[in-house]
């Protein structure tokens, strides 16, 4: 379990003003973004008064934030948290079909504030001839106000959730796919994985990652080696990432979000929310 200790990446200096246009809300803040893999998002968790109040919690503090594990084949779990949020504020909702080879499926589900973000393209990655992805990466390209330049801006942002015995194979593979999904989307001006990778420990030593593409050259990760993004006391593992494609991106404040104390929570109330926590960083 780490502390709050955050993370600055700067892809491009620019001046940051306030600014907003199109009705959208003026701030002088950065868009939040995140990634949290709710462990078996499903009908029981958010049927659950205290669990669902604090997973909306946990949602509310971002802008747009994507949830992994989704499995509930009755559609109950996402549209009862897209309802909760939207009884005090504006929320979208997008979200992958299911995803997986057996009969175990798990979806994506993007969330964010409608006042902040437009969902301006959207693209599920199929590599079913190489078959490579258990649950192969879902993009959506978003339109914000960028503080950054003054401007509207256009960022993609992917979804992966690795299955653990082949986190290697999946993560040699997702700068392709990366590119691939950027090409498609010529008004972006970059590209982010974020996702539960299984990115550490048993699943991907440090050797390994250094001879990954992914985690050198033209590609950033926002969350260090030494993080640890999971609940429980007895692991110290940076399953969890965001790795950014594309030069003309700024962003900061990366960092893993320890819910626990916040929502005074004790180790074993946490863990019934998840087995990780989110991971968080500020678009700018």
């Amino acid at each position: 379990m780490m502390s709050s200790t955050s993370y600055l990446v700067i892809l491009t200096v620019t001046v940051l003003t306030l600014q907003r246009t199109c009705g959208q809300r003026r701030r002088s803040t950065p868009l939040s973004v995140a990634a949290f893999n709710i462990k078996g998002f499903g009908r029981a968790k958010m049927s659950n008064r205290g669990m669902a109040g604090n997973i909306v919690k946990i949602v509310s503090r971002y802008d747009v934030i994507l949830i992994q594990e989704v499995r509930d084949t009755t559609g109950y779990a996402v549209d009862e948290l897209w309802r909760r949020l939207n009884a005090t504020d504006s929320w979208g909702l997008l979200q992958s079909e299911p995803i997986g080879r057996t009969s175990y499926k798990e979806q994506y589900a993007f969330f964010y504030r409608t006042n902040l973000v437009k969902i301006t393209g959207s693209y599920q990655y199929n590599d079913d001839a190489r078959d490579i992805f258990e649950r192969e990466p879902f993009a959506i390209e978003i339109e914000y106000y960028s503080i950054a330049r003054s401007a509207k801006n256009r960022i993609v942002l992917l979804a992966l959730h690795t299955r653990p015995q082949d986190t290697v194979e999946e993560l040699k593979t997702l700068p392709q796919a990366m590119r691939v999904i950027y090409q498609r989307f010529r008004r972006a001006k970059g590209i982010i994985a974020m996702g539960d990778f299984n990115a550490d420990c048993g699943y991907l030593n440090n050797a390994m990652k250094k001879e990954m593409e992914i985690f050198r050259g033209d590609f950033v990760s926002l969350i260090p080696d030494t993080t640890d993004t999971t609940v429980a006391e007895g692991t110290h593992c940076a399953y969890d990432r965001a790795v950014v494609l594309g030069k003309d991106v700024t962003v900061s404040d990366a960092q893993v979000y320890d819910f626990t104390s916040d929502l005074g929570l004790d180790l074993e109330e946490a863990y019934e929310i998840s087995d990780h926590f989110p991971i968080e960083f500020n678009l700018h």
